[in-house]
């Protein structure tokens, strides 16, 4: 297990929980804010404080570690106080029997509060199941055992909620079961699998008649890498990121600049399926399947560095973990779905001397829709374009989908080892974004609206 691997995006996400920095402090605190607002022109932006401490013991002669992990975000949603919400925090305890190499040995971690660093897939944008209960009453929990050598690596996690049955009038305990690994086939060539089982509980419009019937989900994710020469870090790209739970964590890492050349590619895919309502059989459930695929390549010579990503997502997929759309139920045999597409460009230079990395970003996307969505007024015949899981438009009758295209330019600032700085400013073209306004008869109607935005996102970070 080398060094640079661990750099990589594919190993970052794999364990699942990311491996601790090293350092010789027995205690580590990062302190972030986060400032977004993807339209200047219009209300909507928003900020964030991120704090996580990193704590560990020295290792006993033994063989034993424990490890810590506090990560939470700070808001004030309103006059009342102050909310506190978990990003991921767990305990580890690390075992290295003698004689064992470095980063070799077996991983007990705890996740108590959420399981967002347990999940399918391995790319950011095409990662799915990082909660796997929608209707939990309480928190989400998890266990997960890993067992790591030289040159392979497997985990079994067990995920825990209790979820609202409303058959039963309770909330029984409900697991998902994820298990995978990688094995280095080549010093340069990893492979890795995932697979996961769980059940997500009733429906409730069966459970409304007295029907009994649940969402059984399956899935699978598969995945390669290969690198050689230098470790190639992540690029500025605040957007794409930010729902990972390990993002605070890695981009800040530092970046080695040793003069040489690396590159890396990576590819994955998953498949899933889940059990939902048969939208024209009366309560009758129906098998939905979806999936998504990334590739991935990153090149650096000298100080400078090019990225590339081109991802898809099925519209199932991206409704996966609602799960469903309408809620708990399959698609309209005459309503029309369309895959979202994604391609990504960015190239930066670093400038040794100041510390600074800027770049430039280039981003055109397909999104997914729906045509004929079962949304709107009676009678209506809308197209449906989502940007995320419920997160969608809805087009003016007759209107098609378009491309939706991105520029960013971008900077890194490292400020010594304390203090970290990213920005971006964008501007994006979405020929895709309405709003409603009522027409002559008085009903709302979506309306176009200008395509053109543009958005400034911005990090700091402190770490004592």
């Amino acid at each position: 297990m080398t060094v640079s691997f661990l750099t990589l995006p594919l190993l970052l996400l794999l364990g699942q929980s990311s491996e601790p920095t090293p350092t010789e402090a027995p205690f580590q605190a990062r302190l972030s804010f986060y400032a977004s607002d993807e339209d200047i022109d219009t209300d909507g932006s928003g900020t964030a404080f991120h704090a996580a401490l990193e704590g560990h013991t020295p290792e006993l002669p033994s063989g034993l570690r424990a490890e810590a992990t506090l990560s939470f975000f700070l808001s004030t949603p309103n006059t009342q106080g102050i909310t506190l919400q978990d990003f991921g925090s767990n305990l580890r305890l690390r075992y290295r029997p003698s004689g064992w190499e470095a980063g070799e040995g077996l991983v007990l971690a705890v996740h108590p509060l959420t399981t967002s660093r347990l999940y399918m897939g391995f790319t950011y944008p095409v990662s799915w199941e990082r909660t796997a209960f929608p209707r939990k009453t309480g928190n989400e929990s998890a266990l997960e055992l890993r067992l790591s050598r030289q040159r392979w690596d497997a985990f079994v996690a067990l995920k825990s909620a209790r979820v609202t049955d409303d058959l039963l009038f309770e909330a029984p305990r409900r697991y998902a079961l994820l298990a995978g690994g990688f094995l280095d086939v080549t010093p340069e060539l990893r492979l890795a699998a995932k697979g996961t089982v769980l059940n997500r509980g009733q429906i409730p419009s069966a459970a409304n008649v007295g029907i009994e019937l649940h969402v059984p989900v399956r899935g699978a994710s598969l995945g390669a890498l290969w690198h050689r020469g230098e470790p190639v870090g992540n690029n500025v790209d605040l957007t794409l990121y930010t729902g990972d739970p390990t993002f605070f964590e890695r981009f800040f890492q530092p970046e080695t600049y040793a003069g040489g050349f690396g590159a890396s590619v990576s590819l994955e895919g998953s498949l899933v399926s889940q059990g939902l309502l048969e939208p024209e059989v009366y309560l009758q459930r129906t098998l939905q399947t979806g999936g998504a695929g990334a590739l991935e390549a990153r090149v650096k010579q000298g100080f400078w560095r090019a990225h590339a990503l081109a991802y898809v997502r099925t519209l199932s997929f991206i409704q996966i973990d609602v799960p469903g759309f309408p809620p708990y139920q399959d698609f309209l045999s005459d309503a029309e779905t369309r895959a979202e597409v994604s391609g990504t460009l960015s190239s930066d230079y670093h400038l040794q001397d100041w510390g600074l990395t800027p770049g430039l970003l280039v981003r055109v996307t397909r999104p997914a829709s729906l045509r004929n969505a079962p949304v709107g007024a009676p009678g209506s015949n809308y197209t449906a374009v989502f940007q995320g899981p419920n997160m969608l438009t809805l087009l003016p009758e007759g209107e098609d989908p378009g491309l939706v295209v991105t520029v960013k330019a971008t900077a890194r600032w490292d400020l010594g080892a304390i203090v970290g700085v990213l920005a971006e400013v964008s501007y994006t073209h979405d020929p895709n974004r309405t709003t409603f306004e009522d027409d002559v008869t008085g009903l709302p109607r979506p309306v176009l609206q200008p395509a053109n935005a543009v958005g400034v996102n911005v990090l700091l970070q402190a770490r004592f």
